[in-house]
Order: structure tokens, then C-alpha cells, then sequence
């Protein structure tokens, strides 16, 4: 017991020398909560699910610490695996390295839900304390545990990553709270009776356990199977080699390009998670969304009008923005953070900083383009917008933009930050400050945000076949004209010290 107490603390001081991650595991859950309790309980209202409105808004408080946890359980495994099964190896037992890593981890799961939960208190006060705080440790434990299994069997940051965000948005956006059909497949998605059991809404599939007893069951299970993984991985010694490559070429900027595109091409699991992704999020959304009218803000011959169309269609249009968002974004994060050691020494054997910026915007580019015409395309199998090109362009402003933003938030704020960022900033932005699906016209706060001008050119163009928003998308230029610039800033910054 003593060992494993000192493994637990050792862990947690390991994981705040870096204080913004704890920085982030308070405030992210607390804007996040802030922001989305009023708009998705409006969401889920006109989605016609649980129509108490003081209920509809305790699952955000869940989401967030779920997010959180999921990412944090995932990180805390996947960067130490070697150093634990070093630690086993020593002396020190599999059983008691994955008790130290599990408890340590559980802590911060925690201290994410103490935040959401204290941000739903102030944002629409708290009717059933016990029920809010039970959901949202359940929903915050059942992600942690995905997410230290996922870092256990996974080599790949961005794969891993994206596996958990895609659970995530699978689970949040078609889950009970958000869809008023109920789709047998989603009652397999982990926090289902959780958030049940949060809206206190009774299900009518639980069974004899009911939601409470099937809530526990899958927040007992995620952690057992977690242990499980994670002990067999930790015990298993045997030690990767490391995986040499090589870079060359005739003329810098294009080979910085060719052997870019071929070091991610090796990652396989990577193109397949941008192709299936949206592929499979997309199709669902069609399935879960009623055939109800919803109200749009249109502009046609330069006056705002307001139209009805279904409720279906709204959702296939903004859907595919939130999808390229997420996954654009973790694509500029992940290539531009996983290359800085290599990036530095091309820097050193002569290459000029702009032209290895340049290859790694090719590769991210070719993935948020990929992402982009996967997620077009599956949307066009249910739904047909009235301009189809300034409907694709609105969406591969959305997919450039984000890119670009995720350069930016991984180079400020690391890998694990970043990330906590690159959930929090599409979400709001995309997901909440531009979607229309909440009301006919975005919030005007949300003219702030990047996301802004791409999001009204392609929703006008879903709805209109003219071209009327010259404004958003001169607005759209902007951002993405100004982001690029201080990416290539701030890559310099970095790159260039290396030289000496």
C-alpha cells in the first residue's frame, strides 16, 4: 500500500510540471459549462428529448469531465508506458505501477468534475445535487477508463486521440440528451445510462438493473478493463526498436513534402480514422435527427429572411463543419508537434525555415482535404445543398482555419494542453457559436471567433443557390490569412534558435 501511494503521488507531480495542464483541467470544464449549459439544453429541446429544462443542462457538467478524464487517462499512460514497465521490471510489480498510474489518474478525473460540476452550479444552479454529482463522476470515470485503455494498446498520439474525441462526439452528440430518436446502436455508447440517469428519464430497455445499476455497471467495467489491459501491457518487457528514417532529396521544399507525406502514410491507422470518422459520425446523425421544421437565417438579394426547413437537413449542413473542425484541427496539432526534433535538425542541415513549414502545411493540408471530401461525401448520400460550391468552400475554410489554429495551440501549449484547447475551441466555436440548429440566427458573441465567416457562407449556401455573403467570406480570408501568419510566426520562433 505504501508503495502504491508513493507511485500515485510520484505520478501526479509528474503530471503537473507542467501547471497549465491543471491550469486547463479547471478552466476548460468551467468555460465549456458556461457556455453550452443554455444552448444544448435549447438543443436538446428542440430535438425533442427530456423537456424539463433544469435537467437539460446537468449532462454538460458530465461531457466536460468525460472529455477531460478520457484525454487525461490516455496521456497518462501512453507517454510513461517504457518507464512503467521499467519500474515493473524493477522490482516494483505490474500490479503496483497500474494501482499508482489508476489512482493518480482517477485524482485528476475528479478534479475535472469538481470544476464542471461547480461551473453548472453558477451557470443554472443544481435541483438534485446528488444525482449531478453522481453522473458526473460516473461519466468522468467511464472515460478515464477508455482512455488509459486506449494508451495502452495504442503507439500513436493522434490515433489515440482521435479514437477518444471520436467516442466522445459520437457519444455526446447522439446520446439521449441530444437526439430524440432512440437507435438501438446508441444504447451501447458508454455514458447512455448515465446521462439517463442524470435527466432522470426513464429509459424503457434497462432492464432489472435500471439506468442507475447499468450506469454502475459501465463505470466499474471501464475501470476493470482498463486495469486489465494496462497490467498486461505494463508486464510485457519486451522493448520496441525504434523506427529510423530517412529524409532526402533534390530540392528542400518539395522533399520536405514527399518523405512528410510518407511518414504519415506509414500510419495507416491514421487515414483510416480521418476517412471513417466523419463517414460513420455523419451517417448516424441522419439516423438519430427527427423529421421536425426548424427556423434559418437565410440572405437573399442582401436582406436577412428567416426560412423553415427540416430539422434533418440543418443538422447534415452543420455537421459536417464540426466534424472537419475536430479532426482538422488535431491533424495541424499532431503533424507540426510530432516533427519539432526533426524540423530543428533540417533547420541546422540547411533547410530555410519557411520551406519546412511549408512541407508540414502540405501534410496537413492533404489530411484536412482528405477529412473534408470523406465528410462532403457522406453527407450527399441524405442531403443535397442548394450551392454545392460555396458549400464546399465554406467547409475547407472551416478544415484550413482549424488546421491553422491547431499549429498555433500545440506549439503554446504542448501536447496534452493543446489538446484540452483544440476540444474546447471547435466546440464552442463551430458546434455552439455558429450552429444554427440551436436558433435561426448564431449568437452574437460568436461573431468573435474564428469560425464565424466560413460557417455563415456554407450554411447560406445549403439553404440559397445565390452567392450573398461576400461579407463572411472576406471575414473567413481574414482569419485564416491572419492565423497563418502567426503560425509561421511562432514556428520560426521555435525553429530558427536551433540553428546555433
Amino acid at each position: 500500500m505504501t508503495a502504491t501511494v508513493l507511485l500515485t503521488r510520484r505520478f501526479l507531480a509528474e503530471y503537473s510540471r507542467r501547471p497549465v495542464n491543471l491550469v486547463l483541467l479547471v478552466v476548460v470544464p468551467l468555460i465549456f459549462v458556461t457556455l453550452a449549459a443554455g444552448a444544448l439544453a435549447e438543443f436538446a429541446d428542440l430535438l425533442g428529448g427530456i423537456n424539463e429544462t433544469d435537467l437539460l443542462a446537468s449532462p454538460t457538467a458530465g461531457w466536460a469531465a468525460a472529455f477531460l478524464a478520457g484525454v487525461a487517462g490516455f496521456f497518462h499512460v501512453l507517454g510513461s508506458r517504457e518507464a512503467d514497465r521499467r519500474l515493473a521490471a524493477a522490482g516494483m510489480g505490474a500490479a503496483r505501477v497500474v494501482a499508482g498510474r489508476l489512482a493518480s489518474g482517477l485524482i485528476l478525473a475528479i478534479l475535472a468534475s469538481g470544476a464542471a460540476i461547480g461551473a453548472l452550479a453558477l451557470r443554472t444552479g443544481i435541483s438534485d445535487p446528488l444525482r449531478v454529482i453522481a453522473g458526473t463522476i460516473m461519466f468522468a470515470t467511464i472515460y478515464f477508463g477508455i482512455g488509459v485503455t486506449i494508451g495502452a494498446v495504442t503507439r500513436s498520439e493522434v490515433n489515440g486521440s482521435l479514437i477518444v474525441i471520436f467516442v466522445w462526439m459520437l457519444d455526446v452528440f447522439l446520446g439521449p440528451a441530444m437526439a430524440g430518436a432512440d437507435v438501438r446502436i446508441t444504447r451501447l455508447f458508454p455514458s447512455h445510462f448515465a446521462t439517463l440517469l442524470m435527466l432522470d428519464a426513464a429509459s424503457g430497455h434497462a432492464g432489472p438493473l435500471g439506468n442507475r445499476g447499468w450506469a454502475l455497471a459501465w463505470t466499474i467495467g471501464s475501470l476493470v478493463v482498463a486495469a486489465a489491459v494496462f497490467g498486461v501491457t505494463t508486464s510485457n518487457r519486451r522493448a520496441r526498436r525504434p523506427n529510423a528514417r530517412r529524409r532526402q532529396g533534390w530540392r528542400r521544399l518539395s522533399a520536405g513534402l514527399k518523405f512528410g507525406i510518407r511518414d504519415y502514410r506509414r500510419n495507416i491507422a491514421l487515414w483510416v480514422l480521418l476517412v471513417l470518422l466523419p463517414a460513420f459520425f455523419i451517417t448516424l446523425s441522419f439516423a438519430v435527427t427527427p423529421d421536425n421544421l426548424a427556423p434559418v437565417e437565410i440572405v437573399e438579394d442582401g436582406a436577412a429572411v428567416v426560412i423553415l426547413v427540416s430539422l434533418m437537413d440543418v443538422h447534415g449542413a452543420i455537421m459536417v463543419p464540426i466534424t472537419i473542425g475536430f479532426l482538422a484541427g488535431l491533424a495541424g496539432m499532431f503533424v507540426v508537434q510530432g516533427s519539432l526534433e526533426a524540423d530543428a535538425r533540417l533547420v541546422l542541415a540547411g533547410f530555410r525555415t519557411r520551406e519546412v513549414l511549408a512541407a508540414r502545411f502540405g501534410v496537413i493540408a492533404l489530411a484536412a482535404l482528405l477529412t473534408t471530401v470523406v465528410a462532403l461525401a457522406t453527407t450527399a448520400i441524405d442531403f443535397s445543398p442548394a450551392n454545392w460550391i460555396w458549400f464546399a468552400a465554406g467547409n475547407g475554410l472551416v478544415a484550413a482555419t482549424y488546421a491553422t489554429v491547431g499549429v498555433l495551440v500545440g506549439a503554446v501549449f504542448g501536447r496534452l494542453g493543446g489538446l484540452y484547447i483544440m476540444f474546447l475551441l471547435p466546440f464552442i466555436d463551430v458546434g455552439l457559436a455558429q450552429n444554427v440548429m440551436f436558433s435561426a440566427a448564431p449568437p452574437e458573441w460568436g461573431r468573435y471567433l474564428p469560425g464565424r465567416g466560413a460557417v455563415r457562407l456554407l450554411v447560406d449556401a445549403a439553404f440559397t443557390p445565390t452567392f450573398d455573403q461576400p461579407g463572411s467570406l472576406l471575414l473567413a480570408a481574414a482569419w485564416l490569412i491572419g492565423l497563418a501568419a502567426a503560425a509561421a510566426a511562432i514556428f520560426r520562433h521555435i525553429a530558427e534558435p536551433k540553428r546555433t
